[in-house]
């Protein structure tokens, strides 16, 4: 067993402290130490207990929501099973601590001030800096200025009180029903619901003189605003109280600040648009406003509906694109509501989608629609489809294939910050499509290192690294390789790379600060960041080799800001901050909030869960193993909690693909299970629990995952510490197929746990995904499943990696479980291996949990399945009496 090159961190101190010694002093210190070690374990009478199941609920979960603007604070909260949540807020130095019982909504004003709502309705303030505290009764929706010298609440009384953080009300307004702050947190648009209902401005700075009414209109009230990104312009509508009237769900209105003009849109006044057309909601994924406010994008549904509930007859045509449940369940693109663009001057209006292309994105300026069908033309088997792309010029219209037969991939097909270009994947480069000129060409055919995943192991096309964002005005692109960033300039086709992560086996990606996504939505794909380097970049970095993991800052070249054998994440920062947060945790360590100092000295803000250190608990190995081909892989052993060298014990061996990423994942004690298996219930108990990496050859799954599993199981038994017939294997979804095959293939273990299993490869390429509808041979040919043909041409293939074609082999006892709903995977996939295992007399039992999915959702059904999961383990591996349960005919 080469565990080589992850020896034990406090190991690797001593031995170093040891050599650093003369050899003379070495062998006094030596003694010193072992009388002193000695004497104090004699001398001592360990307090720690067993974990059992009453001490589960004293563990709770910590969540980063938000840092200050200078980085002073950090709010945080630790969620419990019995919904008694905390919300935290501590200064970096861990001196000064707030705590709201079941406070939810926190924020910051600046560094001095911060908020939260507590039940029933009551704004909790707290100023930092001296420690008072005041609670505002009847709150529904608050919000401070940027600037943080604004408070805006609104109650239940329909009051909007504008003030100071502390809750005084300078400005008091009657019958407000709503108000909306622009994404700067500058100024906001409130609404007043009297017998006319209007519409007011209100810059956040303090002056109530800057106050203005926009628009006003008797027998109406003003809703749903929703701002442009840089707040100069919002939009509205207007609601009527008789919901016949063909006003209502028909108007849009647009107010530009800087102009101070006001736009309607109507569409009773368009003979082009049927009667029964309404505006869909205006959620912020299905609504822009262009930044120059002289284009609005919306959605408007189309006349009449879907009528699937009692049709005469289904037709399923075999020639058609969508099978009849994907039609079901996606819509039917005739019907889906359709995206149109407003020009507010001229009252202009046009769709950009139609039910030939139903889908679509803007560029990055919001004047071409890229538009497309995401079924393609004819049945397709891939997981994503290959259809042919437009693009349309949204002013003057028309639309032109700038892609054909491309890949619905919206990770591989990306408008440019600056709406110059869009990027997308063809073969093994990345290229750009020029919209002013129509012309294609190569972004990384300079690039030495490849920017497609070879690693990827899946059928189908290898996926593509990703574009990271572009610079000002288009001028250059920022992509990933395997490890590191590259700036590509579209000027002269340079290259450069700016990071070194190759070099290190370090991964680098862009990291954002919390709440913060990477990609910016798009309707229905993205549109790429801007980045700025001439500003400090945080990156994510990820060790391939040694799994450490953490974050670095980028000027010019990487510094690691936090770098550590620990799961590292949730990193919080802001522009202004000094001071760097982030959630640290370790197999054995429970996650805690780590500030990061601007010396870079780190300090333990918050700990959780430290009742713990009264509990044995596990520790987590790597290791290594070699597989029958000599494969070097990885794996991770964790221990029985209280271990004990001179005894052996029962073992679970747990797969899915690869397992050694989460080697530093803190798992909470819980009965409540999604997927089964929870690994400090069983090292609590007295169980080792191994995860090994898995490779695969393509048309050969199964019979690799045999290989790799049982191999790195006998390099475990080798270690000697491990009863050899006292081990069970268990797998969930692909892991409960990986799991159900080996158990055809090898008589290594006592029993085998499966769950929510695809048993048999041939009923399961033929069947439809019933969540989806769409036909499964995907998950085959474009897939987990890893097959490089149909079923029609290679039948060989799938029938010897089907797990029902071999049960006659299984030789352990079997428990089975799925989802009575499970749709993902159809638990009929579940009583097929049930029912050949019945019919050739095997050991088993299944157990089939109504209402639940693919995994268990239903907290009574999560419990019971882990007491009765434990239970079989507990019979198998460790010889004790049978649960009732399972001498029972029926349950």
């Amino acid at each position: 067993m080469a565990c080589g090159r992850y020896r034990n961190r406090n190991y690797l101190l001593t031995q170093i402290c040891f050599l650093k010694m003369p050899a003379i002093k070495s062998k006094v210190v030596f003694i010193i130490f072992f009388v002193f070690v000695s004497c104090s374990v004699m001398g001592q009478v360990s307090h720690k207990k067993n974990l059992t199941e009453a001490d589960y609920h004293l563990w709770g979960t910590l969540q980063i929501n938000t840092v200050s603007a200078k980085g002073d604070w950090v709010s945080y909260t630790n969620s419990y099973e019995n919904g008694l949540d905390t919300l935290f807020v501590r200064n970096s130095t861990a001196t000064k601590t707030f705590t709201f019982p079941k406070g939810r909504d926190g924020r910051f004003a600046k560094d001095n001030w911060f908020a939260c709502l507590l039940p029933e309705k009551k704004l909790l303030l707290a100023d930092l800096r001296t420690n008072r505290q005041r609670e505002l009764p009847d709150v529904v929706q608050y919000a401070f200025s940027n600037d943080g010298r604004v408070l805006v609440t609104l109650n239940a009384k329909q009051q909007l009180n504008i003030g100071k953080p502390d809750g005084s009300a300078t400005d008091v307004i009657e019958s407000v029903t709503g108000f909306y702050l622009n994404n700067g947190g500058t100024a906001m648009v409130y609404t007043i619901a009297k017998e006319k209902g209007s519409l007011h401005y209100c810059p956040l700075d303090g002056i109530n003189e800057h106050f203005k009414m926009l628009a006003n209109e008797a027998g109406c009230t003003f809703e749903s605003v929703l701002w442009d990104a840089k707040g100069n312009a919002f939009s509205f509508v207007k609601r009527y109280p008789d919901d016949s009237d063909i006003r209502n769900g028909r108007n849009l209105n647009l107010y530009r600040l800087k102009e101070g003009n006001y736009f309607s849109f109507d569409a009773n006044n368009y003979a082009e648009i049927k009667k029964q057309s309404t505006l869909t909601d205006l959620f912020w994924n299905r609504f822009s406003i262009a930044v120059d406010g002289k284009r609005v994008f919306f959605y408007m549904t189309d006349e009449g509906e879907d009528n699937f509930d009692n049709p005469i007859v289904q037709v399923w045509n075999g020639s058609a694109p969508r099978t009849y449940r994907q039609v079901e369940v996606e819509g039917s693109f005739e019907k889906t509501p359709k995206c149109v663009v407003w020009f507010p001057d001229s009252g202009k209006f046009r769709p950009l989608t139609d039910s030939h292309q139903p889908k679509v994105l803007l560029n990055g300026d919001m004047r071409f629609a890229l538009s497309y069908n995401p079924a393609g033309k004819r049945p397709q088997f891939t997981m994503l489809s290959k259809t042919d792309w437009y693009i349309s010029d949204i002013e003057k219209g028309g639309k032109k294939i700038f892609l054909e037969n491309h890949v619905c991939d919206m990770t591989e097909i990306i408008p440019s910050a600056g709406g110059k270009y869009i990027a997308y994947r063809r073969d093994n480069d990345w290229w750009a499509y020029e919209i002013s000129t129509g012309r294609h060409f190569n972004m990384t055919k300079q690039l030495p290192f490849s920017v497609i995943n070879d690693a990827y192991d899946y059928s189908g096309q290898k996926p593509a690294y990703g574009v990271a964002g572009w610079t000002a005005n288009d001028q250059q692109v920022l992509l990933y390789d395997e490890f590191d960033l590259w700036l590509v300039d579209l000027n002269g086709m340079k290259c450069k790379r700016l990071t070194m992560g190759r070099e290190k086996q370090i991964e680098f990606r862009l990291a954002y600060g919390l709440g913060v996504t990477e990609r910016i939505s798009n309707f229905d794909g993205y549109v790429s960041p801007l980045i700025d380097l001439t500003k400090v970049l945080y990156l994510k970095a990820k060790s391939k080799v040694t799994k450490q993991m953490g974050y670095y800052r980028w000027n010019g070249r990487e510094e690691p800001v936090i770098f550590a054998d620990k799961l590292i994440n949730q990193f919080g920062f802001t522009k202004e901050s000094s001071n760097f947060y982030c959630r640290v945790q370790d197999f054995d360590e429970s996650p805690s909030v780590v500030c990061i100092g601007k010396a870079g000295a780190l300090k333990t803000v918050a700990k959780t869960n430290t009742q713990q250190s009264n509990y044995y608990w596990s520790k987590a190995r790597p290791i290594d193993y070699r597989n029958s081909k000599n494969q070097l892989l990885q794996a991770v052993l964790h221990y029985p909690a209280n271990y004990d060298e001179l005894k052996k014990y029962p073992m679970v061996v747990y797969i899915y693909e690869k397992r050694s990423q989460y080697i530093h994942d803190y798992i909470n004690p819980t009965l409540y299970n999604g997927g089964g298996i929870n690994i400090t219930n069983l090292t609590s108990q007295g169980y080792f629990v191994l995860e090994p990496d898995i490779e695969y050859e393509m048309d050969n799954v199964g019979l690799y995952a045999t290989d790799c599993v049982v191999s790195a199981t006998k390099a475990v038994i080798n270690m000697g510490m491990i009863q050899t017939d006292r081990i069970a294997l268990h797998g969930h979804s692909f892991g409960g197929y990986e799991a159900s095959f080996i158990a055809t293939q090898t008589t290594i273990f006592a029993t085998v746990i499966v769950g929510a299993s695809i048993t048999d490869a041939v009923m399961w390429y033929n069947s439809l995904g019933w969540n989806s509808g769409k036909t499964e041979a995907w998950r085959f040919e474009d897939y987990q499943s890893r097959m490089s043909t149909s079923f029609y041409e290679n039948k060989d293939a799938y029938l010897k990696n089907s797990p029902i074609m071999f049960a006659d082999k299984i030789t352990a006892p079997m428990l089975i479980w799925t989802g009575e709903a499970d749709r993902h995977v159809h638990y009929f996939q579940s009583v097929q291996l049930y029912n050949a295992l019945r019919r050739l007399g095997k050991k088993e039992i299944m157990l089939i949990y109504p209402e639940n999915r693919h995994v268990l959702t239903v907290a009574k059904q999560q419990a019971d399945f882990t007491h009765k999961y434990e239970e079989w383990l507990s019979y198998y591996l460790k010889g004790t009496a049978p649960a009732e349960w399972m001498k029972k005919e029926v349950n």
